[in-house]
């Protein structure tokens, strides 16, 4: 916005998926899934908004060794789930799709008593990001089949209180 006495007016283009030029076009997406009521639930759960902030630009969160000890259990289940997920893949073949890889994440997230990060963080809808072929990041899962050669990157993201460790 301008100061001052003059204003501005600006046209924001529309994009649509008929002009884009890449092979991936998006699915029909399932329901979101639901976490069991046990599940500590981050503050963003419900609304998709985070309450709490972050670090600001330049500061240093310097952790303590129970903090460290936390941070590994988190990352081994994260590797687990991530384990599972690529497990799937593997063994699939042409026909599974993104769905069926969050639908996996999401039931091996919950049985480890976790909740599945992305899952409604500012209103994303599933439980991991699926990034197939050209899409970079934060691809949602859908009703897309993989084919084969089509390469897809699994995101997993846990969340699980500290206490529960």
């Amino acid at each position: 916005m301008l100061r001052g006495t003059r204003s501005a007016t600006v046209r924001v283009a529309r994009r649509s998926f008929a002009s884009y030029t890449g092979r991936v076009t998006p699915g029909t997406q399932s329901p979101t899934r639901r976490v069991p009521a046990g599940i500590a639930r981050p503050d963003y759960a419900d609304d998709g908004q985070p309450k709490t902030r972050g670090l600001l630009p330049g500061q240093i969160e310097v952790k303590n060794a129970k903090d460290i000890e936390a941070m590994r259990v988190v990352g081994r289940l994260a590797r687990e789930v991530l384990d599972a997920a690529t497990r799937l893949v593997a063994t699939a073949g042409p026909g599974l799709t993104t769905d069926e890889i969050d639908a996996l994440v999401h039931k091996e997230t919950v049985a480890r008593g976790a909740y599945p990060s992305p899952l409604n963080y500012r209103g994303f809808p599933k439980s991991c990001c699926t990034s197939v072929d050209e899409v970079i990041c934060h691809g949602i899962p859908d009703s897309r089949e993989l084919q084969v050669r089509v390469r897809v990157r699994v995101r997993v993201r846990v969340r699980v209180r500290v206490s529960t460790l």
